[in-house]
């Protein structure tokens, strides 16, 4: 096949440490190593201003071109809409995508680069990563933009009946779009590298970073603060007994909010406990600091709309071999991961006592930790290899183009 131009749209500023570009980028590579013209469409802020420009990564053309303002508010939703409606014609006039790959979240900037593609005649491919818009109504601050935004989800339901193809990341956001009418709906779960994300020698990568060989450690990759509840966690840890809370080590690697976290872990005397390692963006580093833990962490908070959600961090933690201990409903998609294949354990959302004692069962049953990491580093290897995922949605988008 000839080569294909394959523009892909994420509206942040590309490359960022986050789920979004993690699924993205790979994308992205994967195809530029197949012999496509592969570039990726972002957007700045007045935070991330420093990133409004064109450059390359890893050979691959980044445009962070779109300007966005993210403050709540009516005035601002219209102003990304209507700036994505602008900027991004530009662009494709330029480039002439065979196809466009717009992933969302965030949503606003889609506006414009569906339009913008729809334009120059490229096949439009919706990339829905998470149920962003039912997320932002459900965490609205009054009535108004609720329904704002009500409306602005019948428009993006709209646009996604009108694409060539929309692509979901589990079984139940593909159900949820069909239920709104989009009918070209198709399954490209999230995954792991299964090459780089795997097992490495933990003896010699906790030596690496100051951790004591018998340390148990639970690690933590991702954003802090938000819907991850960190404070949770910490809460939890001050509920073991002083045999446990000597030996139990919280590993954080991401952003956010870490002061107010470190802030909890004084008040409750777990300052030593909670170990902060900052941004990683290299892959291979992040999958060699998560060999040296002993369980890896997803600690959704109440929010319903994580029933359908299964967090990329959850496939990374099992390419490395490592048992998973979530918060999640027990008729989550996520819950039914873990328990179907063994691999972990899992207590209610925001309950620090139920977490508490999922980490004292795996704290004190090492059997059932290697075979629970066992399992998990087989389940992604047969099921969710980033690079078999990627192939498949390759071939798909061949199909259009």
């Amino acid at each position: 096949m000839k080569e294909m131009k394959t523009l892909f749209f994420l509206g942040f500023p590309n490359p960022f440490p986050g789920a979004g570009w993690t699924r993205v980028g790979f994308f992205a590579s994967f195809f530029k190593n197949r012999g496509h013209d592969v570039g990726v469409a972002g957007v700045f802020s007045p935070k991330s201003v420093k990133q409004a420009r064109f450059k390359y990564w890893r050979g691959i053309k980044i445009y962070n071109l779109c300007p966005t303002f993210w403050v709540e508010g009516i005035p601002s939703l219209i102003f990304n809409i209507l700036l994505s409606i602008i900027v991004y014609p530009l662009l494709t006039l330029l480039l002439r995508p065979d196809v466009a790959v717009v992933s969302v979240p965030s949503g606003e900037p889609a506006v414009g680069a569906f339009f913008s593609s729809k334009l120059v005649g490229a096949k439009v491919v919706f990339d829905v990563r998470d149920e962003w818009e039912d997320y932002v109504i459900s965490k609205a601050s009054s009535r108004t933009y609720r329904a704002i935004y009500g409306f602005f989800k019948a428009l993006m339901t709209s646009i996604y009946a009108k694409s060539d193809l929309v692509v979901a990341v589990t079984p139940n956001i593909v159900r949820s779009l069909l239920l709104r009418g989009v009918k070209e709906v198709k399954l490209v779960p999230n995954g792991a590298d299964v090459s780089v994300f795997r097992p490495y020698e933990k003896a010699s990568m906790r030596e690496k970073l100051g951790l004591k060989k018998d340390d148990f450690i639970l690690v933590y990759s991702g954003g802090v603060g938000g819907y991850y509840r960190l404070d949770i966690v910490v809460k939890a840890m001050a509920r073991l007994n002083n045999v446990m809370r000597g030996k139990i080590k919280l590993l954080i690697v991401g952003s956010g909010d870490m002061p107010q976290l470190i802030r909890l872990a004084e008040k409750l005397g777990l300052k030593d406990n909670v170990v902060y390692l900052g941004v990683r963006n290299d892959r291979k580093e992040l999958a060699q600091i998560l060999s040296a833990g002993d369980v890896g962490i997803v600690p959704y908070d109440d929010n319903l709309l994580w029933k359908n959600s299964v967090s990329a961090k959850f496939y990374e933690y099992c390419a490395c071999g490592l048992p998973v201990v979530a918060t999640v409903y027990e008729d989550s998609i996520l819950a039914k991961l873990i328990k179907e294949n063994g691999i972990g354990l899992t207590a209610r959302p925001m309950d620090e006592e139920k977490l508490a004692e999922a980490i004292c069962h795996l704290y004190e049953n090492e059997s059932f930790r290697v075979v629970a990491g066992r399992r998990a580093r087989e389940m992604v290897e047969v099921k969710f290899d980033r690079n078999k995922i990627a192939e498949e949605f390759l071939n798909l988008i061949k199909v259009l183009a």
